[in-house]
């Protein structure tokens, strides 16, 4: 397979994938976790009889077996093609592992009773997984489109965005926290939490909550930091207006999960919306780290001759 195909490939298996998370924090947000009772089997059948909720249990572990077959084919594919090979091979040992993890995870998810760990932690490997194929799919466009010399960066845009991006995992972990320990309406107001009080306690599960609205608000700041210091860097710069955008648009969902006390389309289109961020983010970084370091302006200026 050329390394074009490889790269569309790719392309259409993280979009597959990424409809995979999207379909996990449905199955979720329906109460169907366990609709399925057993694993892998479910209901000691490979296909049982169907209702409501074992279409979704079942057809969320039907999609990620597609996803896997998935990736086992563009690995064998990309095996065949030594420059691909050479430009994705740690990216695809590290699918492999993080997919294995993810399997694991999901079983655990059922044979444990949907606890909250392996929720949450089924949460973050997912859009790891989503997140290395969008990474390998990046890479293999870079073997087939033409090297375009790039604006160099600045140390500011660097330390902004890789700050912003550990700030964004983190909120990733308390989203999944606040999901599985079903925090999400502990505060049932906004912008306050309680009453008068924008924030009562920092312990339990209100803490949880409101640590999750306060990462948020944060995540609002670090992304217009690094859209304003990538502004005229092309291709990064544009990244970074989206992703502001994408967080944006993220407060805004979280604030009607709240006020609507958490409808299904709504916690969904959360859920969805912080997996987009996710892979714009991870682009992001993948797009700043090709780029050179723009030198300090003191170092561009030349010394003047001194007067008589």
């Amino acid at each position: 397979m050329s390394s074009r195909r490889l790269a569309w490939f790719f392309t259409g298996l993280t979009a597959l994938t990424y409809l995979l998370v999207v379909f996990g924090a449905v199955v979720r947000t329906k109460g169907a976790g366990l609709a399925c009772p057993d694993w892998p089997l479910c209901f000691g059948q490979l296909v049982p009889a169907m209702d409501f909720g074992v279409i979704l249990e079942w057809g969320h572990r039907a999609l990620a077996g597609i996803v896997s077959l998935g990736l086992l084919t563009g690995i064998v594919a990309t095996w065949r093609n030594k420059a691909a090979l050479q430009a994705v091979r740690g990216l695809l040992v590290a699918a492999v592992v993080v997919l294995a993890v993810q399997i694991v995870l999901g079983g655990l998810t059922v044979l444990h009773l949907l606890a909250f760990w392996t929720v949450s932690s089924h949460l973050v490997v997912g859009n790891a997984f989503a997140l290395t194929l969008g990474l390998i799919a990046a890479r293999l466009w870079g073997l087939v489109r033409p090297e375009r010399p790039r604006a160099p960066t600045t140390a500011a845009a660097r330390l902004t965005i890789h700050v912003t991006a550990v700030a964004l995992f983190a909120q990733l972990v308390l989203g999944g926290l606040v999901s599985s320990q079903f925090a999400g309406l502990v505060c049932p107001q906004w912008p306050a939490c309680a009453g008068d009080q924008w924030f009562p306690t920092f312990s339990g599960l209100m803490g949880l909550h409101i640590a999750h609205r306060l990462t948020a608000y944060a995540l609002v700041v670090g992304f217009a930091l690094s859209a304003l210091t990538t502004w005229g860097q092309d291709s990064l710069g544009a990244k970074a207006r989206i992703a502001f955008g994408l967080v944006l648009a993220q407060v805004a969902l979280g604030v009607a999960n709240v006020l609507f006390h958490l409808p299904v389309e709504v916690t969904a289109g959360h859920s969805a919306g912080a997996a987009l961020l996710i892979l714009t983010t991870g682009l992001m970084l993948h797009d700043l780290y090709g780029r050179p370091l723009s030198p300090p302006v003191a170092s561009t200026m030349q010394p003047s001759p001194e007067r008589a």
